[in-house]
């Protein structure tokens, strides 16, 4: 369910549930790896869970990203970021890494 908050509950939510950066207000920004969109703390979608907990999303449609894959948008990274979809590879390598291996690829 999407929460409705009042702006100084969303910064409240944003900065317990962000453990990877602070948000001073709502105003800064986040750009995301995935979608490669830049955002506010406005903008975020927070939905409760119950018992007090949240999630926070990226709000671009069908864009499922969490904070772990938003960085700041004014670093060295971001450019290099936006260039390559470092994501979607580390998704390919990673499904490779696991898939089982070729009849040639076998000790015998």
């Amino acid at each position: 369910m999407i929460a409705h908050l009042k702006l100084d509950d969303r910064l409240s939510v944003l900065r317990a549930e962000d453990r990877f950066r602070s948000w001073r207000s709502l105003d800064d920004e986040r750009l995301c790896v995935v979608c490669k969109r830049k955002f506010t703390g406005r903008q975020v979608e927070i939905r409760r869970l119950g018992n007090r907990k949240y999630e926070l999303r990226c709000p671009t449609d069908g864009c499922n990203a969490v904070p772990h894959l938003w960085i700041y948008p004014a670093t060295p990274l971001v450019a290099y970021v936006l260039e390559l979809d470092w994501y979607r590879v580390a998704r390919q390598e990673h499904r490779t890494s696991r898939s089982k291996p070729r009849a040639k690829d076998r000790c015998v």
